[in-house]
Order: structure tokens, then sequence, then C-alpha cells
């Protein structure tokens, strides 16, 4: 019985998440067909497992009529082995129900309950640190702030052919607008070519974050980005620089166009892509406020 229940409560989960499309807050949606696979093939075990359910009570029917034709002997006979068996079927019973609870509560509570939307608090739990880019040893804060590096998931030598295949897309350009398609192959490309994008202008938009260690006219404008899903997600931006001196709190979006350089940011020890501001604007948070990592090569 729990395990039927179990599987429908899952089914429904999946379902859930796909109808409302908050299963963009999970997975990169170029991986939603696994998803819709896993509903089909829960819903196929749901079936069997209700059919082998429903089969499983006829016969202890059968089993249980058979019972009741013994003699009143046999019953004593075994009285006392049946008593140690009933203890030992009490622990496994307990084992099984705590067991199916573990596993009863992220698909009830992924139901009932309402689905986060990361900001400038998340930033702030896992902690504001970037590896230097000429480092490819320290691996420190990856997948969290700025730089949407995809080296972990390749070898050095793929990843830098990936990148500079990438690269022929933004360095030709001398005006370059950031889109939700390709907003973190966009900022890779920056991040490692650098010095190729000073002077260009760069148009982007994310919500405010005030860093550690800011100048008074500096914040960073960032976007929580999937790469495959939730576990690699991290809030992807740059640096932003103002004319003047601003007070600006965190999680307020913005549309911001400047110009590109590179500036020296003490608290991670290298030099960061910087947009100098040139115009800005208050925008409302995007209905989808994720990006995803939409191509691999």
């Amino acid at each position: 019985m729990f395990k039927v229940l179990i599987l429908i409560l899952t089914t429904n989960l999946f379902l859930m998440l796909h109808a409302t499309g908050n299963i963009s807050k999970y997975i990169n949606m170029k991986y939603s067909f696994l998803s819709a696979s896993m509903i089909v093939i829960l819903f196929i075990l749901t079936v069997v497992e209700g059919i082998k359910l429903w089969s499983s009570g006829d016969e202890k029917e059968k089993h249980h009529d058979c019972e009741c034709s013994h003699d009143h002997h046999e019953h004593e006979h075994h009285h006392e082995h049946g008593h140690e068996k009933k203890k030992q079927s009490a622990g496994k019973k307990i084992k099984k129900f705590l067991a199916y609870t573990l596993v009863l509560i992220p698909a009830i509570s992924g139901v009932v309950l309402p689905v986060a939307t990361l900001d400038s608090q998340l930033v702030d739990a896992k902690g504001f640190s970037f590896p230097t880019l000429e480092d490819g040893t320290n691996r420190e804060g990856m997948h969290q702030v700025l730089n949407p590096d995809m080296s972990k998931f390749m070898n050095q030598t793929d990843f830098e052919d990936l990148v500079r295949k990438e690269s022929k897309s933004y360095i030709p350009k001398n005006n370059i607008t950031l889109t939700d398609k390709d907003y973190l192959v966009g900022l890779e490309v920056m991040y490692n070519f650098s010095g190729a994008f000073a002077g260009k202008t760069l148009t982007m938009k994310g919500f405010t974050y005030n860093g550690p260690g800011e100048q008074p006219n500096q914040l960073f404008l960032l976007r929580f980005g999937l790469i495959h899903c939730v576990a690699d997600s991290g809030a992807f931006g740059m640096m932003i620089q103002f004319p003047k001196n601003v007070h600006i709190p965190n999680d307020q979006w913005y549309q911001v166009t400047g110009t590109m350089d590179t500036v020296y940011y003490p608290q991670m020890k290298t030099k960061i892509p910087v947009l100098k501001v040139t115009s800005y604007k208050t925008i409302p948070k995007p209905n989808d406020p994720y990006v995803y990592r939409n191509t691999l090569n």
C-alpha cells in the first residue's frame, strides 16, 4: 500500500512541477525531457504496483480461508513459533514505515510548500568568493558567483576550444546585449577574454547585490543561472560602476548599459571585468528570473 502511495505522490510531484513551470527552477530546461520520461516511468510503475497490491489481496483471502480449515491442535503446535515471527515482522514494519516516511516527506512538501526564488540572501549564505582566472587549480567558489565556468565539466583542452569558438560571436562586436538565451555563454567569454572587450558597449540586466569590499559607486549585477541543475547553480554577473556614489539595496532589478573595462577587486585578489555605467533603469522582475547554459559545444 505504501509503495503505491509513494509512487502516486511522486508522479504527482513531477506532474505539478511541469504543469506550473516550476521545474525550470530545478533543472536546465534542455533536460526537461528526462523528467518528462520519469513521469511516464513512474506512472507505469504505479500501475504495476497497483496490480500487485490487488492480486496480493486476493491471495491473502484465499490463504485465510485455508487457515480456517486447520484444526485446533495444529494451531497450538505452531503458536509459540508464530509469536516469534510476529516480533520479527513488527521490527521490519517499523523500519519500512520510517523509510517510507522519509520518501513521502519530499513528495508531499514539494507540492504543498511554495518554491522559493534564489536571491542575494543565498549569495551571502554561500559566501562571495571567486577563483583567479589564471589559477586553474583553485576551485574555491566555483559555480557560486560571477563566472559561469564550464571547465569543471570537461577537460581543459575541450574547454579552451569551446570558449574560443564561442568568443567568435562576441569579440568582433562593439555593441553587445546579453539576453536570457546567451547570458551565461557571453559572460564566460568575457571573463576568459576580458582584455578583448575593453572599451566595448555592453547592455545587461539582473538583480543588484552589494558585495564585500566595494567602493561606494560599485555593486554587482547578478542573475542566478543553472548549468545543468540547481546543484551547480550560481549567481553569475558582473561588477558595475557608476559615475557617482549610489545607494541601491539588494535584489532590485535593473537594465544597465555601459563601457567595459577591468578592475582589480581586492576581495577576490584578481582583476575582474567591470561595466562602467552610462545609463540604467529599473525593470520588473522577469517571470523566469533564471538563466540557463543553452549551448555546450
